[in-house]
């Protein structure tokens, strides 16, 4: 037992000294029994730490704390207290330790391997959650820590449950599904700290940062709660702060409340992702309670292309780690069958995997997911071919049709959304066969999705890294158009004004016009009708040209009212039709309208805005 730098961090050149613990039944000081000690910097060669003997009073809190663990009338064993000094390296620096103990019967013993960082004081401050820091110093060591853990308990009495915790759910996983995490790569540019999951309120109100990593946070002891992630929401907002979530963190099967419910929005809501929520609902009504949908270790051995959009300008990247795939529904429907037929095609070449996954997620959820029907992508299909509804969406699979109630704050985010596939979520990266991508939003806050696991990868994949962290950094409010208001003289009576004067609350500039003056406004960015196909004043003579025939019915036949268009007049245009069968009823469908309009909503039109600019 021994103690790390507080968040996994020093400062430059700082020396970290190291107090240690042992306990054994024989002693280490003869025959057989040594205690070593190891670091190296950088990956480089490991070179011996020199071993002393620590005085209790040396770091006397740290002592109380070790010695505090062991209870019980009478301990037979010895005991020995020890230290080790590192030295210090320059930001961007990754020191790591080890302690190897043999008893006098020839026993070893291996502490966890730990990592920490040399982080730039002066640089932005960015927030890391990452308890995967941790549990790849207990992995490189796990059989013997779990000996420690297990079989010598019958002969020392001690609280070790906080180490066997970071343990526990290692022994379910299999190897490759834990990847060492190059935080030195960040550490050189930024003031970093690297807390876990339980740590991330505190830690904002504390270390107040400027940008939050939430990093691939899959594992179900990994998961943020509901009260963590709408305190994160309010953090982000309040502060302009940036976010960047990274690959497994959206992962449905062991930390669904990630993606949020329609009860409950999750980190969806923050990244403009906010259809996965209905992903759940769509499980129940379609009979696909063993798929996820969302689905990590994906690897199909495409490179990264990046945009000319936020942060890129263009050009490819290996990509040499793992993806989560699932977020493809907002791509078109040609991407999407690329994507789905490469994700395919690397889970039938892999079943193996897929049932180690299946079994791995079963020991530590005691849920069976079948992963090679998630792979086949079908829920993304559902939510990329669903229908948005007045009231809710319908959903369909294998001649199976269900419509979801949706509550209405949501329900207006998905069908703006679902209407601004290609716009929002920006698409900034991905690769070659669609099945990695790294996806944006604008607004209060800048915030980003890499499905791929870039802290993972190579210096060039942490460059890409260090690029999204930047742009999330560098905060600038969008120019939003003005919204102009098509509504003849009795709508705009009924509700235009209220609809009028809510937008302008929201921040946004309002004009409104009527049919004589619409054709010097119908290139404008964002439109809203008020009114159906047979509205008076020119009003429906516009309508007609939005909807389609079998929509301008349905307006008719009181089966629909509520349609988000683009690119009616001209390109990179938003155009919502707000239409009932009469003037009642078009004044009911804005005032449905006005009850789903918030921040939220506005984020999404932002990061249209900044789409298109």
């Amino acid at each position: 037992m021994g103690n790390i730098p507080k968040d996994f961090v020093v400062g430059p050149y700082e020396e970290f000294t190291v107090y240690f613990y042992i306990a054994d039944d024989f002693g280490i000081t003869v025959g057989k029994g040594k205690v070593e000690a190891y670091y190296r910097i950088d990956d480089g060669d490991w070179k011996p730490a020199y071993v002393r003997t620590a005085a209790a009073g040396e770091n006397w809190s740290l002592y109380q704390s070790i010695i505090h663990r062991f209870y019980g009338e009478s301990q037979n064993f010895y005991v020995f207290y020890r230290k080790i000094n590192l030295p210090g390296a320059p930001p961007g620096s990754r020191i790591e330790f080890k302690i190897a103990v043999t008893d006098v019967e020839g026993h070893t013993s291996y502490s966890p391997v730990y990592s920490y960082y040399v982080a730039n004081p002066g640089g932005p401050k960015v927030l890391i959650v990452d308890p995967s820091v941790e549990a790849m110093a207990f992995e490189k060591s796990l059989d013997s820590l779990m000996i420690q853990f297990n079989v010598s308990r019958s002969f020392y009495h001690y609280n070790l449950s906080d180490f066997e915790a970071v343990a526990e759910p290692l022994t379910k996983l299999k190897p490759w599904m834990l990847a060492e995490h190059h935080w030195e790569g960040l550490a050189k540019y930024y003031n970093i700290k690297i807390v876990s999951p339980d740590e991330l309120s505190d830690a904002l109100q504390s270390f107040q940062p400027q940008a939050v990593i939430l990093s691939n946070l899959w594992l179900p002891e990994w998961g943020l709660s509901e009260d963590q992630i709408s305190a994160l929401e309010d953090y982000l907002e309040t502060h302009h702060a940036g976010l960047v979530v990274t690959s497994g963190t959206m992962f449905d099967a062991t930390n669904p409340q990630h993606i949020g419910s329609v009860d409950e929005p999750g980190l969806a809501k923050l990244l403009g992702l906010d259809p996965l929520i209905l992903a759940d609902a769509a499980k129940g009504e379609l009979n696909l309670t063993q798929a996820s949908v969302m689905v990590p270790f994906i690897s199909t051995g495409y490179s990264l292309v990046l945009s000319e959009k936020g942060p890129f300008n263009g050009g490819t990247v290996d990509v040499n780690t793992y993806s989560t795939v699932g977020w493809q529904y907002v791509l078109s429907s040609t991407h999407f069958g690329i994507a789905k037929r490469s994700v395919s095609r690397f889970a039938s070449e892999n079943g193996l995997r897929m049932r180690e996954m299946g079994e791995s997620i079963k020991n530590l959820t005691g849920v069976q997911f079948n992963f090679s029907l998630s792979a086949s992508m079908v829920l993304p299909e559902v939510l990329a071919s669903m229908e948005v509804t007045d009231k809710g969406v319908v959903i369909s699979h294998n001649g199976m049709v269900a419509e979801i109630p949706v509550e209405r704050k949501l329900l207006e985010r998905v069908r703006l959304l679902h209407a601004l596939k290609g716009y929002a979520p920006m698409l900034l990266a991905r690769t070659s066969d669609y099945s990695g991508g790294i996806l944006a939003t604008e607004g209060d806050y800048r915030a980003v999705y890499s499905s791929v696991e870039l802290e993972a990868g190579s210096a060039e994949e942490l460059s890409v890294l260090k690029e999204l962290v930047d742009w999330t950094l560098n905060y600038e409010p969008v120019q939003m158009p003005e919204v102009v208001i098509l509504a003849n003289d009795i709508d705009w009576g009924i509700k235009g004004n209220l609809l009028a004067a809510h937008l302008g609350a929201l921040g946004l500039s309002v004009r409104h016009v009527t049919a004589d003056d619409f054709e010097a406004y119908r290139d404008s960015k964002i439109i809203i009708i008020l009114g159906g196909p047979d509205a008076y004043d020119g009003v429906g003579g516009y309508v007609r040209q939005v909807l389609s025939p079998g929509e301008q019915s349905a307006v008719r036949n009181g089966e629909r009212g509520m349609f988000v268009k683009t690119n009616v007049w001209t390109e990179g245009q938003v155009v919502v039709v707000l239409a009932g069968q009469d003037r009642w009823g078009t004044g009911g469908k804005t005032r449905d309208y006005m009850n789903g309009l918030d921040q939220s909503y506005l984020r999404i039109l932002a990061t249209f805005s900044a789409s298109v600019s």
